[in-house]
């Protein structure tokens, strides 16, 4: 943690990251808890692993708060950035629509449920969020974690891969959208992250198919998805809005 570089702009503002206990999100919340940022964090289901995340984050007491939070029910997101302001009274300054689920299935076998399921929680959610966010400030920022597999398709999770281009259209819109309010809003598209989701022996296969099918030869790390999250959040990019972010070693370049 001493040798994190400080990025002065975004020290002690508050941001809202939604599925932060795992993963990418959970790097998300590390990384600007770095960054002296408070950080709001959500779950949906997890209450182990909320607790696991509260115990390993001590050494930053006082600058987190752990919610539990549907991104997709209206009323919870109404009552998350009442919470979140109320906490430390002050108003949210930065919003990582992280939150999403994914599943992988034959296309001619996808039902309308979980393709409600996918929809409702990758698409929906942010979407609503981010409209609050744009009811309630005059600025700040907002990013959304896209992926590879909605600017390239996917034919083993049709449903997610067009929910998270969709994210893409999203951002776009809410970058105009958000202009006139001093709101940037922009993307993180990861490629090919190594985290919890895979098993093992999915994680094994994937490193050696990496050498093969992405340039720079490796998965990424969850850790180098939260730097441009940073990023972006931060005055460093505060000439960019609408812009999707590749993070994905080469694989894709459009």
């Amino acid at each position: 943690m001493n040798n994190v570089q400080n990025i002065n702009s975004i020290q002690e503002k508050i941001a809202i990251v939604t599925g932060g206990t795992k993963g990418i999100g959970k790097a998300i919340v590390k990384k600007l808890l770095q960054q002296n940022v408070k950080v709001a964090l959500t779950y949906a289901h997890d209450d182990e692993c909320a607790k696991s995340l509260e115990n390993e984050l001590t050494d930053f007491q006082g600058q987190f708060l752990i919610i539990k939070s549907d991104v997709t029910c209206l009323a919870d997101i109404k009552s998350l950035y009442e919470t979140v302001e109320q906490h430390w009274e002050m108003p949210v300054n930065f919003l990582v629509n992280n939150a999403g689920v994914l599943k992988q299935g034959d296309f001619l076998e996808i039902d309308e449920l979980e393709w409600d399921w996918i929809i409702e929680t990758n698409l929906k959610g942010p979407f609503f969020l981010s409209q609050e966010f744009l009811k309630r400030y005059e600025h700040g920022c907002i990013v959304n974690i896209s992926s590879i597999g909605g600017q390239i398709g996917g034919n083993k999770a049709p449903h997610y891969a067009s929910s998270k281009a969709a994210i893409i259209g999203l951002t776009r819109s809410l970058a105009r959208l958000g202009s006139s309010k001093n709101i940037r809003v922009n993307a993180v598209s990861p490629g090919w992250i190594e985290t919890e989701i895979f098993s093992q022996e999915q994680l094994s296969n994937l490193q050696e198919e990496a050498k093969q099918a992405i340039p720079l030869g490796r998965l990424g790390q969850p850790d180098e998805i939260a730097s441009s999250v940073v990023f972006l959040l931060s005055d460093e990019s505060s000439f960019i809005t609408g812009h999707c972010l590749n993070v994905n070693g080469g694989m894709y370049f459009g």
